[in-house]
């Protein structure tokens, strides 16, 4: 039997779809291809929302502080001692029970408002991906196969225009040499996916 060293992950045949996909990303020794949606506008949204329903809940805890201004001593003392409002809202005092409950949902609120700003401030950070490899995988998500047949997206529905926006996907991992990228792009990704005569003239590949 003849000594056959090809890598046997290369022959390998993947169902098109997330299988494909997937081991189009994972076999990226360099991980250029880890390029995914932002889904910008609606973590915009979602910030928008938190920070709207924390304003509503900070309003509710003023207008109680305001209330609790007139109030009898013990419950002024719930303001000032922890211990004292954690034993009131233990009893079943309704007017503390409803403030205790209102401190606990601005926290946890607040917790979600605040790891969402962090988690955009880090996604900002990140680039878009450059031009070369935005292409070459958009030729390889589009099953370009140099004119053999039309092209069509390896995920369907929703999903099929996930990168067709260049400004709203984020490159997890982009190299300073733009030159390097610009060779793997041609050269690996159109070596193991060929692409139609229009991706590789966008990309420089011949």
């Amino acid at each position: 039997m003849p000594n056959d060293k090809t890598d046997p992950e290369s022959r390998t045949h993947y169902l098109s779809g997330f299988p494909s996909l997937a081991h189009l990303v994972a076999s990226d020794r360099d991980r250029t291809t880890l390029l995914y949606k932002r889904f910008d506008e609606p973590a915009a949204r979602n910030l928008l929302y938190l920070q709207s329903e924390l304003a509503e809940l900070e309003a509710k805890q003023r207008a109680f502080d305001q209330h609790d201004r007139k109030a009898d001593l013990e419950t002024k003392q719930c303001a000032r001692n922890i211990l004292d409002f954690q034993k009131a809202m233990q009893t079943k005092d309704e007017i503390q029970e409803e403030r205790w409950q209102l401190m606990k949902e601005i926290r946890e609120k607040l917790k979600e408002y605040r790891e969402a700003l962090l988690f955009e401030s880090t996604l900002a950070t990140l680039p878009r991906p450059p031009k070369g490899v935005w292409r070459a995988f958009r030729s390889v998500f589009y099953n370009e196969s140099q004119g053999k047949s039309d092209p069509f997206p390896t995920l369907w529905g929703q999903s099929a225009g996930l990168y067709d926006d260049i400004d709203d996907l984020v490159a997890l991992r982009v190299h300073g040499d733009q030159d390097r990228l610009t060779t793997f792009a041609q050269k690996h990704l159109a070596f193991l996916f060929p692409v139609s005569n229009t991706a590789a003239q966008d990309t420089g590949t011949q």
